[in-house]
């Protein structure tokens, strides 16, 4: 399996483990405050847009992502992402996964054929994931944080290792300078800005280094980065938040 399907799997199982890469630390240059003694911060509600969910509305977040093997680009696409709640009366977030564009228009029918790829079951303290495909698996996420808390560290049934702790917040950040910083170069161009995102730093066992999710309140995931070795090549890999679409 080549670092780019590694990334993706590993986003799906995670994140069963969601975008989807390895990173060294890096010196960020947003506007970067810390609290460690005295706020904590809901995780759920960075994960998922829970205010549009909460609406019985369906998010679809449409995923952008680029690698680049020594400086040169080497590939990118886009990737969908459905969220809906379950109406079963249980608490529950359920996960689609599409490499086809989806929308308004198509959605009804692109959903007919499909399976839910993840669920999530949040309770006042933690946030529960099964990954549908392998139902033994499930992973639990520490839901209230501080920064430095460890929000996963498992072992999951193959036996790989999954450690994920919150190291950052942010008021304010930009998209465009956090990655131009972290890969010091030029890979993005556009401004984006988001408020209120933590920062999560994960390694596991069978990705050498560490990769780093951002999460937006009231919006999910906006940024996975990270660096990577591939055949003798140093990958640098980001998958960013596109758009997302709320539908009624």
């Amino acid at each position: 399996m080549d670092f780019t399907n590694q990334i993706r799997l590993k986003e799906e199982i995670m994140f069963k483990k969601s975008i989807c890469t390895i990173a060294v630390l890096s010196l960020f240059t947003a506007c970067a405050e810390k609290n460690v003694n005295v706020d904590t911060y809901d995780l759920s509600t960075h994960w998922f847009n829970l205010k549009s969910l909460n609406d019985n509305k369906v998010v679809i977040n449409k995923n952008y992502t680029e690698q680049y093997n020594n400086g040169n680009k080497t590939s990118s696409y886009a990737d969908f992402n459905v969220y809906k709640k379950n109406k079963t009366g249980v608490y529950q977030i359920e996960k689609y996964s599409f490499f086809e564009d989806i929308n308004k228009e198509n959605y009804n029918s692109m959903l007919l054929d499909k399976n839910v790829d993840l669920k999530y079951n949040i309770s006042q303290n933690d946030i529960k994931e099964e990954f549908e495909l392998d139902k033994e698996q499930v992973s639990s996420y520490k839901k209230n944080i501080k920064i430095n808390d460890k929000i996963i560290d498992e072992v999951d049934i193959d036996g790989n290792i999954l450690v994920c702790t919150f190291t950052n917040y942010y008021k304010s950040m930009n998209i465009k300078d956090k990655i131009n910083a972290y890969f010091k170069a030029n890979y993005f161009t556009k401004d984006k800005n988001y408020n209120d995102v933590v920062e999560l730093s994960c390694k596991n066992s069978f990705m050498e280094n560490e990769y780093y999710i951002y999460k937006a309140k009231d919006i999910g995931t906006i940024l996975f980065m990270g660096i990577g070795e591939e055949d003798g090549s140093v990958v640098n890999t980001f998958s960013i938040l596109d758009t997302q679409t709320i539908l009624d």
